[in-house]
């Protein structure tokens, strides 16, 4: 086995960053409403870079190496005790459930905007007035997004459990897996330079919505 670089350090930046933030948005809501609405905001920028990251980053980053497929999923859960190593970066059904998170993520954020507005007379939407249906949108939406992250740490323990020796669950926090060949990903100056840029964006968005407040968003 070698050990192959397979997560940039941005790549697993942003993992964790909107890994936090919709661990505080499911754990906060009325009793903590501002909160749970910064949250919501700062996800757009972690989501915005995973979008862009998926088209210019590194190997196994990019939406063209996730093997998007029903015969594959099918094939690898059939497979599943095989103990060879097919994939590198994501697994087919890791890729679905990924594609699935960023497809409802901006539904979750809108219907919480209207929510914001109909409920609370406030953010972009503050004029539409009371309506229920955004809140019971913006509820199921949120949930299913709650299954989908189970769905993605059950997928994380079972690779665990009967794939240890990949160093899946390592590599989320070093960037390294185990591999039968040398398989590192390298990234450039300009990919650098993306990643940075993001983070002074998401820096200072987190400034201006703590700190502004009457900021537009929120107000």
């Amino acid at each position: 086995m070698n050990q192959s670089y397979i997560w940039s350090l941005p790549t697993r930046v942003f993992h964790w960053s909107f890994a936090i933030l919709i661990s505080i948005c499911l754990l906060t809501d009325d009793d903590l409403l501002t909160i749970h609405i910064i949250s919501g905001y700062l996800i757009l920028i972690p989501f915005t870079f995973r979008l862009t990251w998926g088209l210019i980053g590194p190997k196994y980053s990019k939406f063209k190496d996730f093997p998007l497929s029903l015969k594959k999923a099918k094939e690898f859960l059939l497979n599943i005790f095989n103990k060879e190593q097919k994939y590198v970066g994501h697994n087919p059904v890791a890729s679905f459930v990924m594609i699935l998170i960023l497809l409802i993520v901006p539904i979750i954020i809108f219907t919480g905007m209207l929510t914001l507005g109909a409920e609370e007379a406030k953010g972009f939407f503050s004029y539409i007035g009371k309506n229920k249906l955004f809140e019971d949108l913006h509820e199921l939406f949120s949930n299913l997004m709650y299954f989908l992250i189970f769905a993605h740490l059950a997928g994380i323990a079972v690779d665990k459990l009967l794939h240890k020796n990949h160093g899946t669950l390592e590599s989320i926090f070093k960037g390294y897996k185990n591999t039968k060949n040398i398989e590192s990903i390298k990234i450039n100056i300009l990919q650098k330079l993306f990643a940075l840029i993001f983070l002074f964006i998401f820096i200072f968005f987190t400034i201006y919505l703590i700190f502004y407040s009457n900021n537009p968003f929120i107000n």
